[in-house]
Formats: structure tokens, C-alpha cells, sequence
């Protein structure tokens, strides 16, 4: 263990302030008495050393304080190091939370821009049904091509070959397909495309539907009719309408005879007054193009009713009315 150099220093100065400098010396020194010089060298000395101790003591103080503050500053240092990186621990773990927030939404970004592709190279028919509810049938060698996901404006389809579409009704979000040159927009009805072939044809089964020209972005037709056919022509940039035709399936025609009783089934009424003529004598003149699509069924007894009582009875239920001319001659029109 090291001595402790100050208290022994101190009892050394005590030693000799009381061997030099006692009570009794100070009373009873007078200014006039000089030290002798062995003295006075001695507190000379003493003197110059307790000045360099001193200024020393002042210099280990500095450097005990330079030294502290050193310490201090290296551990500041550390502390905000240590800070800085539990700081980033911190960030790089908030960065691990969120990184699946946004690696999600890159990915539903990306997803929403990615267009999906259903091509049928079957032979028969393809039923679809597209992000929206709607439902596409896709006739063989045809294909529909569409973002993964509509967005909150616009419905798109683009088509190639044949295809049916039951839209989805939505009002906010037109729904439109894209086939060639032409634009076919709804908002909720079912139509058919062709692109096959020479012209281009839209079909309107329900509802209501706008066909537009892409290039010039001008509308070619509000079709509302069902039934109605759009043909275009890109070559000839024309377009016609096909109007629906109700079509009458050909009925079978019989006629039988049970003694003075004539069935008729499906007869045209041209045909039936030729069989009153022959069998009652009688002349019926009609106008042939009100009569030309009717046709009658029923019996007719030729002894037990008259002329008249036919006509009556075939006038009535055509809505035309008939004008005896003489006693075997009668005309017959339409009602007004």
C-alpha cells in the first residue's frame, strides 16, 4: 500500500510552522531584527516549494480534469452511439412491420395492372364469369383478354373471335368491349360480338347498348331494339342494321271431311273460301293482302249453317267485317 504523502507532508509543515513561526517568536519580533540568513534561506526555500506544489496540484487538476472530460465525452460518445443504433434496430424493425403493408400493396398494385388472358381452343362454347359478376360465353377460337381487376371507373374487355356478355348492371362503371375498330358500351344487358369474318357484328338481346368507332371515337349507333344486328364493314368503314324478323314456323295444314262436316286446321282463309264456294255455290271476294297471313281452324257443316253464320264467325275473330253483295256474292276487308 502506497503511503499517503500528504498527511506526512502535512505533518512536516505543522513541525515546522511551530519550530519557526510560534506565538511567542511573532510577539516578540520586531521589524528592526533581522533573520539570519540561514533562516531566511530556509522559509525561502519553503516558500518556493509551496508555490511549485501548489502550481503543481493546479496541473494534475487540469489534467484530472482533461482527463474527465475526455471520459466524459467518450462516454457520451458511446451513449449516443448506442442510441443511434437502437434507433435503427428500431427503424430496421419498423421498416420488418412494414415492408408487408407495402410489399401487399405493390403486389395489389401490381396485380390490378396485370391483364389475364382466356382463350378457348376447344370446340364447344366456354362459359367465363369476369371479376365484375359478368358472365362471358366464348365461342371455340375466340379469346378475351382483361385486367385481373376492374378498377372503380371503367370495365374493359378486349375480344377476338365470338363471344356472348351478360353484363353486370352497375350504373357508376360502364362496361365496354373492345373488338377491332368498334366500341360496344353498356351498363347492364346482354349483347353478342363477331369479329369473325368480313364485317364486324353486335347483336342486342337485352337492354341497351352504344357502339362507337375507336379511331375516331365518334358513337356509329344507340341500339335499344332487341334483336337489332349491327354489321360493319372496317374495310369500307360503312355500317347497316339488320332489323329482327318474327319468323312463323310453317304449321301444319289438315283438312278432313266427315259426311257434311269440313275440319279445317291451319287452313289460309284464301283457301277456306274456296271451300265454302264449292260446297255452298257462293262468290267471296276479299282483299288478297289482308288476308294473305291468315289462317283459320274450326269445322263448318254445310247443311246445318249458312254462308252468313261462317263468315260471321271468321270475320269476328280477324277483326274484319263482310258486305253481302247479293244473294251469293259477299265481300270481305279489314275493319278500320
Amino acid at each position: 500500500m502506497k503511503p499517503n504523502k500528504r498527511r506526512k507532508r502535512k505533518r512536516i509543515d505543522e513541525a515546522f510552522i511551530r519550530e519557526n513561526f510560534s506565538d511567542r517568536q511573532w510577539q516578540s519580533f520586531e521589524s528592526n531584527e533581522e533573520l539570519s540568513s540561514a533562516k531566511s534561506e530556509e522559509m525561502h526555500r519553503f516558500v518556493l516549494n509551496e508555490i511549485f506544489e501548489k502550481q503543481a496540484q493546479k496541473q494534475t487538476g487540469k489534467i484530472k480534469l482533461i482527463q474527465f472530460s475526455k471520459f466524459a465525452s467518450a462516454a457520451c460518445v458511446t451513449v449516443l452511439l448506442g442510441f443511434a443504433l437502437y434507433l435503427g434496430v428500431n427503424n430496421v424493425s419498423n421498416q420488418v412491420k412494414i415492408n408487408p403493408v407495402a410489399k401487399t400493396t405493390v403486389q395489389s398494385f401490381v396485380a390490378e395492372n396485370t391483364w389475364k388472358t382466356i382463350n378457348n381452343k376447344d370446340q364447344e362454347i366456354l362459359n367465363y364469369r369476369l371479376p365484375d359478376a359478368s358472365l362471358v360465353t366464348i365461342y371455340p377460337h375466340s379469346s378475351i383478354k382483361f385486367k385481373s381487376f376492374f378498377n372503380q371507373k371503367l370495365r374493359d374487355v378486349y375480344l377476338t373471335g365470338k363471344a356472348k356478355f351478360k353484363v353486370k348492371r352497375n350504373t357508376s362503371r360502364p362496361f365496354s368491349v373492345y373488338s377491332g375498330v368498334l366500341k360496344t358500351t353498356a351498363l347492364g344487358t346482354s349483347f353478342t360480338i363477331n369479329t369473325k369474318g368480313k364485317n364486324i357484328s353486335v347483336k342486342l338481346h337485352t337492354g341497351k347498348i352504344v357502339v362507337a368507332n375507336v379511331k375516331t371515337k365518334r358513337p356509329l349507333a344507340y341500339i335499344s331494339s332487341v334483336g337489332t344486328t349491327l354489321m360493319y364493314d372496317p374495310n369500307l368503314e360503312s355500317a347497316r342494321f339488320i332489323r329482327q324478323t318474327k319468323l312463323v314456323k310453317a304449321l301444319m295444314e289438315t283438312i278432313s271431311h266427315e259426311g257434311t262436316v269440313i275440319n279445317m286446321k291451319n287452313i289460309p282463309l284464301a283457301k277456306v273460301f274456296d271451300l265454302l264456294h264449292e260446297a255452298y255455290g257462293i262468290k267471296i271476294s276479299t282483299d288478297q293482302k289482308e288476308i294473305n297471313r291468315i289462317t283459320f281452324t274450326g269445322k263448318v257443316d254445310t247443311v246445318r249453317e249458312k254462308p252468313e253464320d261462317i263468315l260471321k264467325v271468321i270475320c269476328l275473330i280477324n277483326n274484319m267485317t263482310f258486305t253481302k253483295v247479293s244473294e251469293n256474292e259477299f265481300f270481305i276487308q279489314k275493319s278500320n
